[in-house]
């Protein structure tokens, strides 16, 4: 059944209260609402209520083995769906809540199956965001995936959200673009020790810091976590002299291409040579040392725009903060473009 969707703009720092108690009576209704978090843009239902879960595997397509995490508004509300906290777990929340952190515990029955995946853990996260805050304050905790289409780039504004949920949910809450761009770090405190499920918007430099010991980067865990599948196919290049060839082929096939450019320095005269040899491709300037990322932005972009290919300049090797995650996202994204 197509829905109607409603799109209520809403002030990003002092939210119309109006506005969000009729969202809020919509989840209460077991209805989908769209909200902005400081990462992405977030997919609501109430969590407890498991028809309106339901809902969400349906409007994104996603697989329901894919657990939820639970994002909340107030420290009490973790107490009533995780069965222990370990102190270092506290520790984190105290110092990163909110904010895109994630952590993994051991649930409470009272956390629906579907909401765990059916698995005995639960992920909470308590967003910095003053509209998901007071959206939360009014409905309680809500399971709330991004809200795209699954397979698709994580949605940083309400059109976005609407180039792929439009007719599948109740409602969006259009507070403008997100700040960061990416999506939660996911750590895991239900095993030995502590693990990284998912590289985000807290980086495993200030873990480290913060914990005082050095944390493991799962990357099996991180396999449930693919997706970004486009329909321009990403080419990541090694080198110059790559790049160049590659481009040859493609001017060759004719094809329908643009050229990212991933450095902190701006165009440099390799790029300025590439530009005089083949004038007719656009570009994009990509800053993977920005803690305001626009990787899914371009991608969405390119699509619009029916590029084929997308051809990134050489990419650092071994980056860290914030870039080791962006390249992790680029690599993610080529992986799924070429299936």
């Amino acid at each position: 059944m197509t829905l109607k969707t409603q799109y209520w703009q809403v002030n990003p720092t002092c939210p119309e209260k109006e506005i969000i108690i009729k969202a809020a009576n919509l989840i209460k209704a077991q209805e989908l609402v769209a909200f902005p978090t400081e990462t992405v843009y977030g997919l609501g239902a109430a969590a407890f209520q498991t028809q309106a879960v339901e809902k969400i595997f349906m409007a994104k397509g996603r697989p329901e083995a894919n657990p939820l995490l639970l994002h909340l508004s107030r420290m009490e509300q973790v107490e009533s769906v995780a069965k222990e906290i370990p102190p270092v777990a506290e520790m984190l929340m105290e110092r990163f809540w909110p904010g895109p952190l994630s952590i993994i515990l051991s649930a409470r029955e009272t956390v629906p199956a579907i909401v765990r995946g059916g698995k005995t853990t639960v992920g909470l996260r308590m967003p910095a965001h003053p509209v998901a805050l007071a959206l939360i304050d009014q409905t309680g905790p809500l399971a709330a995936p991004s809200a795209n289409l699954s397979g698709r780039p994580s949605p940083v504004n309400a059109e976005d959200v609407k180039a792929d949920l439009d007719g599948k949910i109740a409602a969006v809450l259009d507070a403008g673009r997100t700040g960061l761009g990416l999506e939660s770090t996911i750590i895991d405190f239900t095993s030995r020790g502590c693990r990284i499920l998912r590289q985000g918007g807290i980086t495993v430099e200030e873990l480290e810091e913060a914990t005082g010991m050095a944390i493991a980067i799962n990357d099996r865990g991180q396999e449930q976590y693919h997706h970004y599948q486009t329909n321009s196919q990403l080419l990541l290049c090694q080198t110059w002299e790559e790049i160049e060839n590659s481009l040859a082929d493609i001017k060759h096939a004719k094809k329908k291409l643009a050229l990212v450019y991933t450095y902190v320095e701006k165009k440099n005269a390799r790029w300025e040579s590439l530009k005089d040899k083949y004038p007719q491709h656009q570009s994009y300037d990509l800053d993977i040392s920005s803690a305001s990322n626009r990787l899914y932005s371009l991608l969405r972009e390119a699509e619009e725009r029916e590029f084929e290919l997308l051809l990134f300049t050489p990419l650092p090797e071994k980056p860290g903060g914030i870039g080791r995650v962006i390249l992790d996202r680029i690599y993610q994204a080529a992986r799924g473009s070429s299936k």
